[in-house]
């Protein structure tokens, strides 16, 4: 990583989600800092992984690269993968261009993400059980 890196990654752990949010520009140059968030979140373990980008100016093909990566990580574990936020005009141009959009799940926020996630403390009638699955795809356009 460049020491006048213009990239900040964050990593927290909120509810039964492991959060990475990712602002700033990110190139080749942080290809470490995002290493290190997906092996945080490797060493974790918790169910699902949502990556909020909304606060991301500017990517190159070393984030798809890092995500998909991740991703892969965290299918082959069961674990889901999500990708959150409003993207930047710059940021889905090079999802559309590349036609990576396609591979992720989007959410609209990392609440979202949560709330899907969180078991549901209420017993239920069995017949109106649905097995639980990854949130539902939410596919985002730029503003």
């Amino acid at each position: 990583m460049s020491s006048d890196s213009r990239a900040v990654v964050k990593v927290y752990e909120e509810a039964n989600v492991f959060v990475v949010a990712i602002s700033g520009e990110v190139d080749a140059d942080e290809e470490d800092l995002l290493q290190a968030a997906w092996d945080e979140a490797d060493e974790v373990r918790l169910p699902a992984t949502a990556v909020d980008l909304s606060a991301l100016t500017f990517a190159d093909n070393a984030i798809l690269d890092a995500l998909l990566e991740a991703q892969d990580r965290h299918h082959r574990d069961g674990r889901a993968f999500i990708l959150t936020g409003t993207l930047a005009k710059e940021v889905h141009l090079l999802f559309a261009m590349t036609g990576t959009l396609a591979y992720f799940t989007f959410a609209t926020s990392v609440q979202q993400v949560i709330d899907q996630t969180r078991p549901d403390p209420t017993p239920k009638n069995p017949s109106h059980i649905r097995p639980r699955t990854q949130p539902r795809s939410i596919c985002l356009t730029p503003s």
